[in-house]
């Protein structure tokens, strides 16, 4: 009986000890690091829209015209859509009109004014959400003239197009080119080294950019050299300071300086499609795919969701970016 009491005491007791040596085992498992990789602006992917304001013509039009965008908070919440592309034109001493052309000039918000009033009563009913990219397109000027009338004129065009911007949008959810550029000389260096923003702290806010080049692009930084004090970015050139955000639509053709670009640090929107171009009438889809596989951060579609009798769409929620996102970046985390 002795015997048989000891063997019951040294089971037990080896019990115990497996029980604490396990106990200490899960602990010592579920206590390992769980940190990720903090996410910046530049580590994402977003579906976007061309001439994001746009109605089709009533009456017979051109394959160009033929095709419509829901409002704009609609496309936020319900397409996923969070870069956006506004056409405005300019008259002295009368509010930014929303437009294409004379020929195609439906919209669903008629001034700059009132497309932002729009997306900003979204953003504040969602504060959680990935940075807005906002490209503001002005129409139809001749940049190129060289009278005084002219030059002029420009400039003013431009000051109004910053005063609407910071009327309409709080300075506080606006991203702008000098918290980007932070301590460095300038934005290219800043976004190929530090790099953008932290995705958390952007959350619920927007960035600006002037959609044109040359004398326009000129123009706007000869009022904010190297885009001090500025609430736009402009669509940048290769190998210039002000280089942070590039637009080029030819993912097919220009994949690989795409690519290279988003693996320096810059942000690159593309396009996926366009209504003249067809890939919607044959659901040719590989413009779509190529702008997706090399990781340009916003593509831009005319066909952010199905339409009645077209097949071809732009399936793309908010996600990782496939090329400068970390390895441990998950999509749940985004939005």
């Amino acid at each position: 009986m002795r015997s048989l009491a000891l063997i019951l005491s040294c089971l037990m007791l080896c019990a115990s000890l497996g029980g604490c040596l396990g106990a200490q085992e899960q602990e010592e498992t579920t206590s390992e690091p769980t940190d990720t990789t903090s996410l910046r602006v530049n580590h994402i992917q977003v579906k976007g829209t061309h001439n994001s304001y746009h109605l089709k013509p009533i009456g017979p039009t051109i394959r160009a015209y033929d095709y419509s965008h829901e409002p704009l908070d609609t496309q936020a919440q319900q397409f996923g859509v969070r870069q956006f592309e506004i056409d405005v034109w300019w008259s002295p001493g009368q509010q930014l009109q929303v437009y294409h052309n004379q020929y195609d000039s439906r919209t669903t918000c008629q001034t700059l004014q009132q497309c932002l009033q729009v997306l900003l009563e979204w953003s504040d009913s969602t504060p959680n959400h990935v940075p807005l990219t906002i490209w503001v397109e002005p129409k139809e000027w001749t940049w190129a003239a060289v009278d005084d009338t002219t030059v002029i004129q420009a400039q003013d065009m431009l000051d109004d197009l910053e005063q609407e911007i910071n009327s309409a949008w709080p300075e506080e959810k606006i991203i702008t080119p000098d918290n980007v550029r932070g301590e460095h000389p300038d934005l290219s260096t800043a976004v190929t080294t530090t790099g953008w923003p932290l995705l958390d702290s952007s959350r619920g806010k927007a960035i600006f950019v002037l959609l044109g080049g040359g004398d326009l692009r000129t123009d706007y930084h000869s009022k904010f050299p190297n885009l001090e004090n500025a609430t736009m970015f402009t669509m940048s050139v290769e190998n210039t300071p002000e280089s942070a955000i590039f637009s080029n639509t030819n993912p097919i053709g220009d994949a690989e300086e795409i690519q290279a670009l988003v693996e320096a640090g810059y942000i690159v929107r593309s396009r996926a499609d366009d209504a003249e171009g067809g890939e919607a009438d044959t659901n040719e889809t590989e413009r779509r795919d190529k702008a997706i596989e090399i990781g340009a951060h916003s593509i831009s579609t005319d066909y952010p969701t199905q339409v009645d009798g077209i097949e071809y769409w732009l399936d793309l929620n908010v996600r990782c970016n496939p090329i400068s996102a970390p390895i441990d970046c998950s999509d749940d985390a985004i939005e």
